[in-house]
């Protein structure tokens, strides 16, 4: 089930992150109130990512998923824009027109199927609450070093989606060998390397130009999904998909 792969994920990420991060944690009890209260904030935004986009996965094609995921860019610029004070240029906000008409595209295709039609909502939501968290991360990373900063995370988020998997009677045990060699593989490589460089990059630069970084998703996940498991992207998600990605292209990456 999709929240049993996002709890043992992240509940696996934030593991290795407290035993990175020690007697650095500690830090924790140090931090002024608001600072904590934003990175319980982070963390919630975290889990719920996973949460939305993960079960995207299991309703909609791939193709459509990380295509939809992929607005992240436009969602933080808006929220850089709300509530980091971000400049927003009319060619960003070009940008973010052109997107929009693939996500239209894109969702239009998948009318007359309930399911895909909730999985693509699911999507667009998982990339609001990614956005949402790295605004969150470039806020509040100013005095809080890295990988403590993403153990305290991960550890909100675990303890979130556990519960959450709990509460919906996801279970943990009972599954093949390879089941659990794949969620572990998703913490490593995507949760430690992956998400640990994004919230590296955001500390440096505006989280919309970081967020492009999940351009490159579509097409690499689409055409794994193709040669791993025969799943064929189907024609209006690679149409809208790309219209998508030249939307964002156009508004957020640098001249």
């Amino acid at each position: 089930p999709a929240m049993t792969v996002a709890a043992l994920r992240i509940a696996l990420a934030a593991a290795v992150l407290s035993l990175a991060s020690g007697a650095r944690l500690s830090v924790w009890f140090g931090l002024p109130g608001k600072q904590r209260l934003l990175i319980g904030l982070a963390g919630l935004l975290l889990a719920g990512h996973f949460a939305v986009w993960i079960s995207s996965l299991y309703m909609t094609s791939t193709a459509a998923s990380v295509a939809l995921v992929a607005t992240q860019p436009i969602f933080a610029a808006l929220f850089g824009r709300l509530f980091l004070r971000d400049t927003l240029t009319i060619r960003e906000a070009g940008g973010i027109l052109v997107a929009g008409v693939g996500c239209a595209l894109l969702a239009r295709g998948d009318l007359g199927n309930g399911d895909a039609i909730i999985g693509d909502a699911l999507a667009v939501l998982g990339a609001a609450l990614a956005a949402a968290y790295l605004v969150a991360g470039r806020r509040l990373r100013v005095d809080i070093a890295l990988v403590p900063y993403l153990a305290m995370v991960n550890l909100v988020a675990a303890v979130v989606l556990v519960v959450a998997a709990i509460a919906v009677g996801a279970p943990f045990g009972g599954f093949d060998g390879n089941v659990y060699l794949a969620i572990a593989a998703c913490a490593v490589v995507p949760s430690l390397v992956g998400h640990t460089l994004l919230n590296w990059s955001v500390r440096r630069v505006a989280a919309h130009v970081v967020a492009l970084a999940i351009l490159g998703e579509p097409v690499g996940a689409s055409l794994i999904q193709w040669l791993a498991h025969g799943e064929r992207p189907p024609s209006h998600a690679v149409i809208g998909g790309a219209v998508i990605l030249v939307g964002i292209a156009i508004g957020f990456a640098r001249r």
